[in-house]
């Protein structure tokens, strides 16, 4: 009888030590929210042992040797719950960390690209006034034989230089404007003076000379450069009247 007093004392206190050893696991585990990889190391393993002891302790006292063995177990899995536990934490709390960590650089890369943007777009507008400032009105004439609109060898050379200093310095805009003398009927040197003008625009593009740099229009006969109507003064009408200028021209492409 007083054996059997003395065995329900024993397995009274070790149930007892079983279940204090198992919540002194659950208060160690929620202790400390955040730890390093060497903390959280050094806790998988206590956390192993005292799951491990526990289990045993707990297992001894309800089903002896065996029941040790499997409790010894069960509380292992126990342990191990517990660190994936504390490893998910830190996993969330380093995520965190590259979270915010990538708001501020993105915040810092959004400042310093507005910052960029807005030195460009006032270099640009540095360089454009600097080019007025710098670039004179440049003014010329392409002259041409009678109803020819083709361009005599000796005014491609000035062409061609004309054209590299336009690809050079896109902000360029160069104005064509076509003429024709009196003689013969209005309607056919209108159409001429147009020919004059594309003929000339179609060469510097030929020279690589942008589009867009480029306006022509053609006044035919209406603006002839002297009403005698000699030989000599209706040369001076049959040309095309180049000019360029940093500031385009207040028209659109249009012929009159």
């Amino acid at each position: 009888m007083k054996t059997k007093q003395t065995n329900k004392a024993f397995i009274t206190a070790t149930t007892s030590l079983a279940f204090m050893s198992m919540l002194s696991v659950s208060a160690f585990s929620s202790a400390t929210q955040k730890v390093s990889e060497e903390e959280l190391k050094s806790q998988e393993n206590t956390n192993n042992a005292v799951g491990f002891g526990t289990g045993v302790v707990f297992g001894a006292a309800v089903a002896g040797p065996v029941g040790a063995a499997v409790a010894g177990l069960f509380g292992l899995f126990i342990a191990d719950d517990i660190n994936d536990e504390k490893r998910l934490e830190l996993t969330k709390n380093e995520l965190q960390t590259r979270s915010t960590e990538l708001s501020a650089l993105q915040q810092e890369y959004d400042i310093n690209m507005e910052e960029a943007n807005a030195q460009i777009a006032a270099m640009d507008s540095a360089v454009n006034e600097a080019i007025q400032q710098v670039t004179p009105n440049l003014e010329t004439n392409i002259q041409f034989k009678t109803a020819s609109f083709l361009i005599e060898e000796h005014y491609k050379s000035q062409l061609d230089g004309l054209a590299s200093q336009l690809r050079q310095n896109p902000k360029l805009k160069i104005e064509l404007s076509g003429f024709a003398d009196q003689r013969g009927e209005s309607q056919y040197n209108q159409v001429l003076s147009e020919q004059r003008a594309n003929a000339v625009k179609d060469y510097l593009i030929s020279q690589f000379v942008n589009d867009n740099q480029i306006i022509t229009q053609s006044f035919g006969e209406s603006e002839l450069v002297s009403t005698e109507g000699n030989f000599e003064e209706n040369f001076f009408d049959r040309r095309v009247q180049v000019k360029v200028s940093s500031k385009g021209p207040e028209m659109t492409a249009a012929n009159n």
